[in-house]
């Protein structure tokens, strides 16, 4: 059977599968595509000429491992190399023994099916189908090439051209409530990664001790706020902020699936989704607070104003947009903050009662289908003593919150962010209530693994801090993790 010109071959199919979409955005990534169709025009020509193919393997599997991790730079050169050889005559060193070959037919019937795959794959994602498809194929396709199994190899290209030959309705996802999925650069997650962070409108990852940092977005444009990983590490929820100047009343969700390099406006028709954080449960659903429609669309009295604020409720929704189920329905209560426990069944989250100008705020717990909702703690007034970001301890017997400090204040320059928060631990029976870090800063956004609890620390008194840092859930062991960090979550170990 012949191993003519898989490498080629190889090649060609690599960049169909792997790097659908993302030559319009990026340069290196168009002249590698560039390169890989002279590459499979030659390599057939050197290999028919006497070039012998096993000379090319090595180089082929270059590309193929440096596109898979995405360093399309390394894979650029690989492929210069390749061309240095099949750009001219074979040498005698580089020839083929006599009696090597195989048939010549089902290899020209191979190279065919995968420059047509070629042209019509990127069509088939544009009008909505789902990469993911052709990753499963794709993933059966390349070592049936390197093998040089050529039956086998024409087989599966046979089900990639049925694949793209349907219509994309029929593969992509049936959820009604998920649009807009386009190509993007994403670098997945590394084993040693433990927590996700966000700055200059990218995500990032880094170990524990905040070393060996990772950028896994590259496009910027999105405004984030919080950013969580699924627990199989394949796919990072993020809300953002459409609109900045208005906040959190433009947040939105995003989802990116770092295996099939994409992302997705995860429910684009509701109003508000995700303002004060995403959070994922173990069976892959996304649990947030947000306002599908507000009641009233020209507020104008104050039962108006409340109708609205109360719509802000706890939703859960699948990954792909599927089964959205609202878990609370308060009138008179706007929800936010939303938290998931390690094995799924409860969530916690902090509620305004809207009575303005007296409202007050509160820290609940249900189940994480919405039933069995009890109070936890009372707070106080918003900006007094108002509390907020609850999540859950390890054990889901506790919950650390942050409560503002109206005794203390940071960066006065700014009267509408500058008072200071601490970091509270209660039992989710209420009982037990200790503080955890020291009052002056703005300490926000915990999150509970182990023993350690991350934050975001936000201060000038006696210096500026804008960063990540991280705590013993006892008090005690309190450092620095981060000054260039936004917003940091743990990411679910890998398995």
């Amino acid at each position: 059977m012949s191993r003519a010109p898989f490498a080629a071959l190889v090649i060609a199919a690599m960049l169909a599968f792997g790097c659908i979409g993302q030559a319009a955005q990026d340069p290196v990534m168009a002249r590698v595509q560039q390169k890989a169709k002279r590459v499979e025009t030659a390599a057939p020509a050197w290999v028919k000429a006497g070039g012998n193919p096993e000379r090319l393997r090595p180089l082929s599997e270059r590309v193929d491992r440096a596109m898979k991790a995405g360093q399309p730079a390394q894979a650029e050169q690989a492929l210069d190399e390749i061309l240095a050889l099949v750009d001219r005559e074979p040498s005698a060193s580089e020839k083929t023994a006599p009696g090597s070959g195989g048939s010549e037919a089902a290899v020209q019937r191979v190279q065919s099916k995968a420059r047509d795959f070629e042209e019509r794959g990127p069509l088939w994602v544009q009008s909505g189908g789902d990469p993911r498809e052709i990753d499963k194929l794709a993933k059966r396709l390349d070592p049936l090439l390197k093998a040089g199994k050529v039956e086998e190899a024409e087989g599966v290209l046979d089900e990639l051209l049925a694949l793209v030959g349907t219509a994309a309705s029929n593969t992509v996802s049936t959820a009604p409530r998920s649009r807009g999925t386009r190509q993007t650069r994403l670098v997945q997650i590394p084993p040693s990664a433990a927590i996700v962070f966000h700055r200059n409108e990218r995500i990032y990852v880094m170990d524990a001790d905040g070393g060996n940092v990772t950028q896994i977005s590259f496009e910027g444009g999105r405004h984030l706020e919080h950013v969580a990983v699924s627990y199989d590490r394949r796919r990072v929820i993020a809300n953002y902020f459409a609109d900045p100047t208005r906040g959190g009343a433009s947040s939105r969700l995003v989802l990116f699936d770092l295996e099939a390099g994409t992302e997705t406006d995860l429910l684009p028709d509701f109003e508000m989704a995700g303002n004060g954080g995403v959070e994922w449960d173990p069976s892959g659903n996304v649990y947030f607070a947000g306002v599908q429609r507000a009641p009233i669309t020209s507020p104008r009295g104050r039962s108006d104003f409340i109708r609205n604020a109360g719509a802000n409720d706890v939703w859960r929704v699948r990954w792909d947009g599927s089964d959205l189920k609202r878990l609370t329905d308060t009138p008179e209560y706007g929800e936010a903050d939303v938290s998931v426990s390690a094995d799924g069944q409860f969530v916690t989250y902090m509620a305004t009662h809207i009575d303005p100008p007296n409202d007050s705020t509160q820290i609940w717990r249900s189940g994480s289908d919405g039933s069995g909702r009890r109070l936890v703690y009372q707070g106080g007034k918003m900006g007094e003593s108002s509390v907020h970001d609850p999540e859950f301890s390890p054990d889901d017997r506790s919950i650390v919150f942050s409560k503002v400090n109206p005794e203390f204040h940071n960066f006065r320059s700014d009267p509408n962010a500058n008072t200071a928060h601490d970091l509270w631990v209660i039992g989710t029976s209420g009982s037990g209530l200790r503080r955890i870090t020291k009052p002056g800063p703005i300490s926000v956004i915990p999150d509970w693994a182990g023993s350690k609890i991350l934050f975001l620390e936000l201060t000038d008194r006696g210096g500026v801090y804008r960063g990540v840092s991280i705590v013993n859930a006892d008090g005690s062991g309190y450092r620095r993790l981060r000054d260039d960090a936004n917003i940091a979550k743990w990411i679910p170990p890998a398995r």
